[in-house]
C-alpha cells in the first residue's frame, strides 16, 4: 500500500511542479495558475493510480522490484511467503533452505482459490519457479525428471493390464 501511495505522490508532485513552472513561464494570471495546477495535481494523482493499478495487474514482479529499492517491500509476514508450516522438498535437491518454496499453497483457503482458477491477492515472489494452475512449483529439474519418470512407469505400469 506504501508503494501505491508513493505513486500517487510522485504523480501528483509532477503534475504540481510541471504546470506551475509551465503556467509562471508563459506568464498567465496567478488565480488561473492556481486552478489549472490544482487540476493538474489532481489528474495526475489518477493517472498515478492508474499507472499502479496497471502495474499491479500486469507486471507485478516490477512492483516488486521497485518496492525492494524503495524499502516499501512488505515483509514475508504480511503476504503469506514466511515459508513457515509448509513442506518443502528441499532434502532432494542441493537449495538453498532459507528461502521459501512455493510447492503447494499453506493454507485451505489457498487451495480452494487455486482450484476455482480465482487469482490470488497475495504478491507472489517469482524467481526460479514454474506456475502451474496458479500454484508457483520451485524449479529443481533433478526432482521434476524424476516425477516424470514415475509418472510414466505407472502409465506404462497400467497400460500393460
Amino acid at each position: 500500500m506504501n508503494l501505491q501511495i508513493g505513486f500517487l505522490a510522485f504523480f501528483s508532485f509532477l503534475g504540481l511542479i510541471v504546470s506551475l513552472v509551465c503556467g509562471i513561464m508563459v506568464g498567465n494570471y496567478f488565480g488561473h495558475i492556481i486552478f489549472i495546477t490544482f487540476l493538474s495535481t489532481v489528474g495526475m494523482a489518477v493517472f498515478g493510480f492508474g499507472v499502479y493499478s496497471v502495474l499491479a495487474s500486469k507486471v507485478p514482479e516490477f512492483l516488486e522490484l521497485l518496492g525492494n529499492f524503495t524499502g516499501a517491500h512488505s515483509s514475508g509476514d504480511e503476504d503469506g511467503l514466511d515459508g513457515g508450516g509448509r513442506h518443502s522438498y528441499s532434502e532432494h535437491a542441493d537449495t538453498d533452505t532459507s528461502t521459501p518454496h512455493f510447492d503447494s499453497p499453506g493454507s485451505a483457503d489457498e487451495m480452494r482459490a487455486a482450484a476455482s482458477g480465482i487469482p490470488r491477492k497475495k504478491a507472489d515472489k517469482f524467481g526460479d519457479h514454474i506456475i502451474v494452475e496458479n500454484i508457483a512449483i520451485k524449479n529443481e529439474p533433478k526432482l521434476m525428471a524424476e516425477a516424470i519418470r514415475t509418472m510414466l512407469a505407472k502409465d506404462d505400469g497400467s497400460q500393460e493390464k
